[in-house]
């Protein structure tokens, strides 16, 4: 499974020579195993001379002989001459793609996990619920609850809580007691569920009703995780519950990042914790002062790396300002101060370009 530690780990990869970085979308729904084999090779001849057939061969057998094609996704990393090699089944559908660098090329993933790593979908009604925790689509674990059963208490006809037509006060006031227990036992049990996997964001799933309700019996650490909720009954499957989340948080994201382009732009116009460009980019990521970076997708651009501390720049500077090294071209500046972000702990968002218009790169500072 991938996570946030096999992203660190790859982010703090280094490698003498040339690393072979390949995506390969492999979703059963769209094409057949063997033209995605297809697809592969026409991938690895375009990048073998540069990659070393050694590479290419590796990732080739991988897929041949070793991988069980149980994902949507495929991402392989390879430098065969320095015994580096990492294979990843992803649930998530990938970009095709290939790529060959001094460290892996690692933009989508950070781009997914941002997006769908680690989020609990809590799907609930009057009863119960059941829990679900999710990591890049993948379920990792779940949890059911069942609390009391009102309908056998019920003393009139119809259902005594709503109006409480058709029943007694009595019947209903004592139905809407034991709802009132089960949801607070299972708010409780929520609780327990995410202070074990530790989610970033809550979907609530269930009818509308019950779902408010629900909110109110959650603890403020809950509800400040919550980033939505959709229409769902408790017959409603997991895949059925991890497409309709996956499609939530897709459609959030884009409000959000139509929200940080504002905030980040404002930010750089009054000199406050804000800065774009790729020189000044560069810069506060040196220094580790990057909270937030904003990438636009597909943005590349060549650069310089001191062979000393690592300070990145556009420019072909003769020394470092810092310590004095040289300078190593890299062909992507890009690709590595997202790396560098990535080790320093902070936080990538990979935006579209119609979201990120001219801006291509920027970033929101911690201080």
């Amino acid at each position: 499974m991938f996570d946030e530690r096999a992203l660190k780990e790859l982010a703090s990869v280094q490698a003498e020579g040339p690393i072979l970085s390949v995506y390969l979308n492999v979703d059963p729904k769209q094409r057949m195993a063997e033209e995605y084999k297809l697809k592969l090779r026409e991938l690895l001849k375009q990048v073998e001379e540069e990659a070393g057939s050694d590479n290419t061969a590796a990732v080739k057998r991988f897929v041949d002989y070793d991988y069980d094609w149980s994902g949507r996704g495929l991402v392989c990393f390879s430098r065969a001459e320095e015994g580096i090699w990492y294979a990843y089944s992803l649930a998530l559908p990938v970009r095709s793609g290939a790529t060959v660098a001094r460290r892996p090329y690692i933009t989508p993933l950070v781009d997914m996990d941002g997006l769908y790593g680690r989020y609990v979908v809590a799907l609930v009604d009057r009863q119960g619920g059941k829990f679900y925790y999710f990591q890049m689509g993948e379920l990792v674990a779940q949890k059911a609850i069942e609390g009391e059963d009102f309908h056998q208490h019920r003393r009139g006809r119809g259902s005594s809580v709503v109006g409480m037509r058709g029943g007694s006060q009595l019947s209903g006031r004592h139905e809407k007691e034991i709802v009132s227990r089960n949801l607070k036992e299972t708010a409780a049990s929520l609780g327990g569920f995410c202070q074990t996997h530790k989610p970033r964001r809550l979907i609530l799933a269930g009818a509308d009703h019950t779902v408010a309700q629900f909110t109110e019996a959650l603890p403020a650490k809950l509800k400040d995780l919550v980033v939505g909720a959709f229409p769902a009954d408790m017959d409603t499957g997991e895949v059925e519950v991890r497409e309709l989340a996956r499609t939530l948080l897709a459609d959030l994201k884009e409000a959000q990042h139509a929200k940080l382009v504002e905030t980040l732009r404002t930010s750089a116009a009054k000199g406050q914790n804000g800065v774009v460009g790729l020189d000044g980019t560069l810069s506060m990521a040196h220094e580790g002062r990057v909270q937030v970076l904003v990438v636009e997708r597909d943005f590349h651009q060549p650069g310089y790396r001191c062979a000393g501390c690592g300070y990145l720049t556009t420019q072909a500077l003769d020394a470092c300002v810092f310590c004095g090294n040289i300078f190593t071209e890299i062909p992507d500046a890009v690709e590595a101060v997202v790396t560098q972000v990535v080790e320093n702990g902070g936080t990538i968002e990979i935006l579209d370009d119609e979201t990120q218009a001219d801006l291509h790169i920027g970033a929101l500072l911690r201080y």
